[in-house]
C-alpha cells in the first residue's frame, strides 16, 4: 500500500489523472496471479491518455542482488552526473525520465564500480541512482535528509523503524565526502537490494572492507520484517 500511495501522490503533483484505486489494486493482484511467479517485482507506468491515465502493470521475477554481494558487499564510485535539481521537480514525485541515472551507472562501471552515487550542487552526497544511501559513524547511523533533492524510498522509511526497535540511533544529515570515505559502515536501502553493505567507495576502502555488524544486523532484522509481514499472504 505504500507504493500505491507514493503512485498516487506523484500522479497528483504531476497532474496525471490516475484510475480509481479501487479498481487498480485488484488489477494488480489478477496480473501477478496469472504471470505465475512465486517472488516478483511489480512496475506500473501511468501513461497519460485523453482525461484520464492508463495503466501498464509488468510482472518479472525480482533482479535481486547476488548472495555474494550481500556476503562481500559492493562497490560505489560517485559520479557527476546530476539528477534534475530540486527547484527544477520535486524529487518525491516518481517519474519515468532514467536517462541521468543510465549515464550515472555508465560511469561508476567504467571507474570499476558496480553503482553511482549522486552529489548534490553543493557537494554533499545525496543517494544512488535506484537506492537510499546511509553510513554507520560511531554507533549511530546517518543518511541524508530528503530536502536535498533524494526520494524517500519506502525501505530508508523501514530503516528508521528497524532502527528505533533495535535501539540504534539515526539522524539526518548532510554528508561530505569526506564523511563518506571515513564512515565505519555504509550501506544502500530499496525495495528490490533491502539493506546492502557497501565496502568500497571511490576505490577506498570502509574500514576493514567487509560488511559492518550493524549493517548485517539490519539485513536480519529487515528480512525478519518482511518474512513476518508476508507469512499469510
Amino acid at each position: 500500500d505504500a507504493h500505491l500511495d507514493r503512485l498516487y501522490a506523484s500522479a497528483t503533483y504531476l497532474d496525471v489523472h490516475a484510475p480509481d484505486r479501487l479498481r487498480l489494486k485488484p488489477q494488480l493482484l489478477r496480473a501477478l496471479a496469472s504471470s505465475g511467479v512465486r517472488e516478483a517485482v511489480v512496475r506500473i507506468a501511468l501513461l497519460p491518455k485523453g482525461a484520464a491515465a492508463t495503466p501498464s502493470i509488468v510482472v518479472r521475477p525480482v533482479p535481486r542482488p547476488s548472495a555474494s554481494a550481500y556476503r562481500r558487499g559492493i562497490r560505489l564510485a560517485i559520479v557527476p552526473t546530476r539528477k534534475f535539481a530540486v527547484s527544477t521537480i520535486d524529487p518525491q514525485a516518481k517519474y519515468s525520465a532514467r536517462l541521468g541515472s543510465v549515464l550515472a551507472v555508465m560511469e561508476a562501471q567504467l571507474r570499476g564500480a558496480d553503482e553511482a552515487l549522486w552529489m548534490d550542487a553543493m557537494g554533499t552526497v545525496t543517494e544512488s541512482t535506484a537506492s537510499n544511501f546511509g553510513i554507520v559513524r560511531e554507533g549511530v547511523i546517518v543518511t541524508p535528509p530528503c530536502w536535498l533533492g533524494l526520494l524517500a524510498g519506502i525501505t530508508r522509511d523501514v530503516l528508521f523503524e528497524l532502527a528505533r526497535e533495535l535501539g540504534v540511533p539515526i539522524r539526518e544529515v548532510p554528508l561530505t565526502r569526506h564523511e563518506v570515505y571515513n564512515a565505519d559502515e555504509a550501506f544502500l536501502t530499496s525495495t528490490l537490494k533491502e539493506i546492502l553493505a557497501v565496502t568500497t567507495i571511490d576505490g577506498r576502502r570502509i574500514r576493514t572492507g567487509r560488511p559492518g555488524p550493524l549493517t548485517v544486523r539490519l539485513q536480519r532484522a529487515f528480512r525478519e520484517l518482511v518474512e513476518t509481514e508476508t507469512r499469510y499472504v
